[in-house]
């Protein structure tokens, strides 16, 4: 009798253990899922960026954003994956976002990620192509807009400021007045951070001499030339070469009185022109050497030289 009333008691303890289920069975996970990746941004373009994250389980894809952490808008995948990548678009240039990322699970249990941020990147690219096309139809103004706003965007980027600087060359806004950019100043700022950028270096030289800053002029036209080299053409004006260049120089260093050194450079784009400062038989019937000069360089020009 003893017997059976331990194994009576002992089934009794399986059953009691076994319905407060402390032996075990698996039932539904009750935690939230968890982010154990990320969140991050790639891709981050003018008017695109993807959110992508991992969690430990199955859940829904959610991203809020917005221009502070209050979110004014937000995408979701119903889906429920692990690994998880949403596609926000038709986002501002140039600008900060907030965002919040956010997974359910089946039973609509919610982890987030917390606030983070990213900035979208400025349509530089774009408004160079643009202002370049208004540039080459001789349309200055409308190119100066493109180009004006790209420089609000990265003051700081050769090519925009290349890119303003012959425009405003090209509008005759050689130096500052009021406040307002000139070529001059854009032209040295981009010099400053490159200084042998051939475009720039011959559009400021074409200042220089503009503004009768004569040394200036000669100085950096020497410069474009060494760096341009014999065979320049400016991309977006193929009439600007290096025949332009040198005839810059000539013009400076007439006003500067050296005309023999503006008789050599002239030389260099015309071998036939023959005027010897010592021999007035070579001055076309001009009094002095430098009348011979003068005219010369006159018709240098007239003849596209």
């Amino acid at each position: 009798m003893k017997k059976v009333y331990c194994y009576a008691s002992v089934i009794a303890l399986f059953l009691v253990m076994g319905c407060s289920g402390g032996g075990g069975g698996s039932g539904p996970d009750p935690s939230p899922p968890k982010i154990t990746s990320g969140p991050s941004v790639t891709g981050i373009d003018v008017r695109e960026a993807n959110v992508r994250w991992t969690t430990d389980k199955n859940a829904t894809s959610i991203v809020f954003f917005g221009l502070t952490s209050s979110y004014t808008d937000s995408l979701k995948a119903g889906a429920l994956v692990v690994n998880h990548s949403v596609a926000l678009s038709a986002l501002t240039p140039a600008t900060l976002y907030h965002y919040n990322v956010a997974s359910d699970d089946a039973d609509g249990r919610r982890v987030n990620s917390g606030d983070r941020t990213f900035t979208t990147l400025a349509p530089t690219n774009e408004l160079l192509d643009a202002g370049w096309d208004f540039f080459e139809s001789a349309e200055f103004d409308s190119a100066l807009v493109r180009f004006d706003d790209a420089y609000s965007y990265e003051p700081g980027n050769p090519d925009v400021l290349e890119a303003l600087g012959w425009t405003l060359l090209r509008l005759y806004r050689f130096e500052s007045g009021g406040g307002s950019l000139s070529a001059r100043s854009i032209l040295e700022t981009a010099l400053a951070i490159e200084p042998d950028r051939s475009d720039c270096l011959v559009a400021l030289a074409f200042v220089y001499q503009a503004i009768e800053a004569y040394e200036d002029a000669i100085r950096t036209a020497r410069d474009a030339l060494a760096f341009a080299g014999a065979g320049y053409v400016f991309e977006h004006d193929p009439e600007i070469s290096t025949s332009d260049i040198r005839y810059c120089l000539i013009l400076s260093l007439v006003a500067t009185g050296d005309f023999s050194g503006a008789l050599a450079e002239a030389q260099l784009i015309d071998p036939t022109i023959d005027i010897d400062p010592g021999d007035a038989a070579t001055w076309n019937g001009y009094s002095s050497f430098e009348e011979a000069v003068i005219i010369m360089v006159e018709g240098l020009r007239e003849s596209g030289g």
